[in-house]
């Protein structure tokens, strides 16, 4: 028996995808399964190290570790009306002042790079904290990704920018925030690919059984924020990225290339 790790965040989303190879609803004969729920900055820098076999990154940070993974086509986060929000205490946002951000690697600082075209202070912190902290005004201002986007207006604050909404407008592409890797050396690339599908179509068919483990897992416990985050990152490209998903993800990566890296607290 080949034990496979595999490294997914927590959120409903990824929950969501895997959740039937999570409780053993589905699977490959002669393969198990072991996951490991992090934050996705700690996913990023678990990449980079080739910790896992399978992995969720964000798509920026595939560039640190393409040597050893490869892209899968299905089971990552990308859509339209998916991207990080820009959001302040005060409704203001001042390019000077330190911007919090999930993660150095994240897809949500690149797209922060990319509206900001130009270096900014910046500190990086789990997005949990990342989100606390700007709750209890311990700072003005951040990026906040996940679950938060549909909080953030309850809790006092501002938008400043959808960041998602933002690279749309300007790229014409939807917004490639988080991919599956799996390791090169095993060739199992197709293999893990049939194995996310089916078990997607195992959640679609059991939908409240996979829910509940998204309630497990999620930082919100509210059924219809838990609901909305699913609704929302769960769809037609978490099954196949096609044509156009593929040239998101390879259009970032090309402006990530070319750009100049911002500066960081």
């Amino acid at each position: 028996m080949q034990v496979v790790q595999i490294g997914i965040s927590p959120c409903p989303n990824d929950v969501f995808i895997f959740g039937a190879l999570m409780l053993g609803k589905v699977g490959c004969e002669g393969l198990q399964f072991r996951f490991d729920l992090q934050d996705v900055e700690t996913l990023n820098q678990a990449a980079q190290q080739a910790v896992f076999d399978v992995v969720k990154i964000s798509c920026a940070a595939y560039p640190f570790c393409q040597e050893q993974y490869t892209i899968l086509p299905a089971g990552g986060a990308l859509g339209r009306g998916v991207g990080p929000l820009l959001l302040s205490t005060d409704g203001q946002w001042q390019p000077e002042r330190i911007t919090l951000v999930p993660g150095e690697h994240t897809t949500a600082n690149l797209l922060l790079d990319f509206y900001a075209k130009r270096p900014l202070p910046k500190i990086y912190l789990p997005f949990d904290r990342l989100y606390n902290a700007l709750c209890r005004g311990e700072a003005t201002q951040g990026v906040v990704i996940h679950e938060k986007r549909f909080t953030y207006a309850r809790d006092g604050l501002h938008l400043i920018q959808d960041l998602g909404a933002y690279w749309e407008q300007h790229t014409g592409y939807p917004i490639p925030l988080g991919t599956i890797l799996a390791r090169r050396s095993l060739n199992l690339a197709s293999t893990f690919t049939n194995l996310i599908r089916a078990s997607l179509r195992y959640a679609y068919a059991h939908y409240e059984e996979i829910f509940d483990l998204c309630k497990q897992h999620a930082q919100d416990l509210e059924d219809e924020v838990i609901a909305s985050h699913i609704q929302l990152y769960v769809n037609d490209y978490s099954d196949d990225l096609g044509e156009e998903g593929m040239k998101a993800v390879d259009y970032l990566l090309r402006y990530q290339k070319s750009a100049v890296p911002a500066n960081s607290a």
